[in-house]
C-alpha cells in the first residue's frame, strides 16, 4: 500500500466512522472493497492480513522463578485454573472452554508492551489449559477503535476479543460492534468477582443496564515525590520562614506550583521542583487539563450541550498549569511520558504525577525485564513517597476487554475474557514487569504477593486505591478523542504564549463543532449517561457517593 492509498483510506474511514456514529448509512462497499484491496482490513473468514498482524511468532510461556512473588502469583493462577475452587471464575472458564480445543481466537491489543502479556503469558497459558490458540493483533490506540468499527461495517468477523477504551463503550454498543455479556456472566461467572472491582471501575463497562466488557487496566494518575527532598531540614526551615507554613506534599494545585518553584529555586540545576509530559500530540495535556478543570469545579457542557471550557474553572486551571511549567525542569513543554520517566528515574525532579508503571519503574522492578530497555535504571528507589494528586486525579484511558459482536466463536472468546480478568489470573498479569496492565481489583490492592514485589509496594497499592476513591473518569461518549485533541491543541498554544481565555474560547468552539457534527441530542444522551458514573465529576466521586474503599 502506497502513501496515497493510505491517505485515501484513512480519510474515507474517518468520514464513514462519523456517519456511523450519527446512525447514518455507511458506504459498506467502500469499507470492504477498499480496505481489502489495500490490506487494511482482514479478509473474510477471520484470516488476518499481513498488514494488520505482523505475524510475530507466539512465544513460549514466560514464567517467573517460582520462589518470587510473581512466580507464586502465577502458580496460584494456574492452581485456580486447574484445581479450583470449582465455583471460581478461572476454573469454570477453563473447564467450559475445553470443548473448543483447536479454535483460534483473534484479539486486539495496543502495539508494543501491552501485547507482551498475551504473547508471552496469558495466551500461551490459555492454550496449555484449553487447547485454544490465540492470535494477537497489535494496533495503535486510535486504530483499536477505527479498525474495529471498519471490520464491523465490512462484516469480516476478523476479531473475537477487543481491547477498547472505556470511552468507546457507548458508541460501540449502540453501533453493534460489541456484544453484551450478561447472559454469559449469568451462566459462567462467580458473581462475587464483580464485587471485587474497585467501585470506580466496576461500572465502566456498564451501559444502558447491560455489561459490555470486563474492565482490565487501572490507569490512575498518582503523585510520586522525593521523600528525601521534602524531609530535608534546611529546606523545611527555609520554606517555613518564607511562607509561614510547613513544607508538605501539596494538596492543592496552587500549593503544587508554589512548592515546585521553591524546590527549583533552591536545588536547581541538580533537582527541579517538577516535570510534566506536555509535548504536543502526546497523551498528557488533555488528561492534566481534564483533572484540574473538574477539581476546580468545571463542567464540560451546559444543558444545551454548549461547551463550558471558557469559564473561571478553565482559566484557573490553565494559569495553575502555566505556573507549574515555570517551576519545572528545562524542556518541560517538550517532554512525553517516557522522557519524563527518564528524568525522574535519574533524580532530576522532585515531583511527577503519571500512570502506575511509574511506581514499578521507580522501584527498579520493571527494569528487571529486558523489554523495559527504554528507561534508565532507577537512582531513587529508596527515596520516593506516594500521594494522591492534588484535588482529583485522572483515570487516564484504561482498557475494557469486550466481545466482538461479529465473532464466529463468541462463547470461546468470552471464556478467555472471563479467565484472563478473573481475580487470580488478572493479579498475575498485573504483576508482569514488562506489561502495562495496572491494578484495579480490591484483591489486587490487598494482595500480599503484589505487596512483596518491592519494598514500598504495599504503600504504592494503597495509594492507587485511595486515588481511585477520589478519581475522575475520562468523558465516556462518542467524539471523546476529538474533544481531547482540541484540549491538547489549546494547551500547546498557551504554552507558546497564547492568551488562556482566548484559547479556551477557541477550544470551546471546536467542542461545539464536534458536538454538532455528531448530533446534539445524541451527544446529550451520552453525556447524561456519563454523568451517572462514579467519578464523572469532582462532586460525584466514589468518596462523595459514600463508596470509598478503606484498606488496613
Amino acid at each position: 500500500m502506497n502513501d496515497k492509498e493510505r491517505r485515501d483510506f484513512e480519510a474515507g474511514l474517518s468520514a464513514e466512522v462519523d456517519a456511523w456514529l450519527r446512525g447514518e448509512n455507511t458506504r459498506r462497499d467502500f469499507i470492504k472493497k477498499f480496505g481489502l484491496m489495500t490490506g487494511l482490513l482482514a479478509s473474510a473468514g477471520g484470516v488476518l492480513s499481513p498488514w494488520v498482524d505482523r505475524a510475530l511468532a507466539q512465544a513460549a510461556v514466560d514464567l517467573a522463578d517460582p520462589s518470587t512473588p510473581l512466580g507464586k502469583a502465577q502458580a496460584a493462577a494456574m492452581k485456580a485454573s486447574t484445581e479450583g475452587p470449582a465455583d471460581g471464575s478461572a476454573y469454570r472458564a477453563v473447564q467450559a472452554a475445553k470443548q473448543y480445543k483447536g479454535l483460534t481466537i483473534n484479539m486486539t491489543y495496543e502495539v508494543g508492551l501491552q501485547a507482551l502479556d498475551p504473547r508471552n503469558f496469558s495466551g500461551p497459558v490459555w492454550e496449555q489449559l484449553t487447547g485454544i490458540k490465540s492470535n494477537v493483533v497489535e494496533l495503535s490506540n486510535p486504530d483499536q477503535y477505527s479498525k474495529a468499527v471498519a471490520e464491523h461495517i465490512a462484516g469480516s468477523g476478523a476479531y473475537d476479543v477487543l481491547d477498547i477504551s472505556p470511552a468507546w463503550t457507548p458508541s460501540m454498543a449502540d453501533g453493534g460492534v460489541i456484544a453484551p455479556l450478561d447472559d454469559y456472566i449469568a451462566k459462567y461467572m462467580n458473581m462475587d468477582d464483580l464485587n471485587d472491582y474497585h467501585p470506580l471501575y466496576k461500572a465502566l463497562p456498564t451501559y444502558k443496564g447491560k455489561i459490555w466488557g470486563f474492565f482490565d487496566d487501572g490507569d490512575m494518575f498518582a503523585l510520586y515525590y522525593r521523600r528525601d527532598v521534602f524531609e530535608d531540614p534546611k529546606l523545611k526551615d527555609a520554606y517555613q520562614k518564607k511562607f509561614n507554613k510547613a513544607l508538605e506534599v501539596p494538596k492543592t494545585w496552587e500549593d503544587y506550583a508554589q512548592v515546585a518553584q521553591f524546590i527549583t529555586d533552591n536545588l536547581a540545576p541538580n533537582i527541579y521542583g517538577a516535570g510534566h509530559f506536555r509535548a504536543a500530540g502526546q497523551p498528557g495535556n488533555q488528561f492534566d487539563l481534564l483533572q484540574q478543570f473538574r477539581a476546580n469545579g468545571g463542567k464540560f457542557f451546559d444543558e444545551n450541550m454548549k461547551a463550558q471550557l471558557a469559564t473561571e474553572a478553565g482559566i484557573k486551571s490553565l494559569n495553575n498549569m502555566l505556573a507549574a511549567n515555570a517551576a519545572s525542569i528545562p524542556g518541560n513543554n517538550e517532554l512525553n511520558a517516557v522522557s519524563l520517566w527518564a528524568a525522574w528515574l535519574q533524580g532530576k525532579v522532585a515531583m511527577i504525577y503519571s500512570w502506575p508503571p511509574t511506581g514499578r519503574m521507580t522501584a527498579g522492578y520493571s527494569q528487571s525485564d529486558k523489554a523495559i530497555n527504554f528507561v534508565p535504571q532507577s537512582t531513587i528507589a529508596d527515596k520516593v513517597g506516594y500521594a494522591v494528586v492534588p484535588g482529583n486525579p485522572e483515570h487516564a484511558t484504561g482498557y475494557n476487554k469486550a466481545l466482538s459482536a461479529d465473532s464466529a466463536n463468541p462463547e470461546a472468546a468470552y471464556l478467555f475474557m472471563q479467565w484472563a480478568c478473573s481475580p487470580p489470573v488478572s493479579l498475575a498479569r498485573c504483576m508482569l514487569p514488562y506489561a502495562l496492565r495496572d491494578p484495579y481489583r480490591l484483591s489486587h490492592f490487598k494482595s500480599d504477593l503484589y505487596g512483596a514485589l518491592f519494598p514500598t509496594a504495599k504503600e504504592y497499592l494503597h495509594n492507587l486505591n485511595n486515588s481511585a476513591n477520589v478519581g475522575l473518569l475520562d468523558p465516556i461518549m462518542p467524539g471523546a478523542q476529538d474533544y481531547f485533541i482540541s484540549l491538547d491543541r489549546m494547551c500547546t498554544a498557551v504554552w507558546a504564549g497564547a492568551d488562556p481565555k482566548a484559547s479556551l474560547e477557541a477550544a470551546a468552539a471546536e467542542w461545539d463543532a464536534t458536538t454538532e457534527r455528531l448530533g446534539v441530542e445524541s451527544q446529550k444522551g451520552y453525556y447524561e449517561e456519563f454523568k451517572k458514573l462514579p467519578g464523572s465529576f469532582a462532586d460525584h466521586t466514589v468518596e462523595k457517593l459514600g463508596m470509598a474503599v478503606k484498606l488496613d
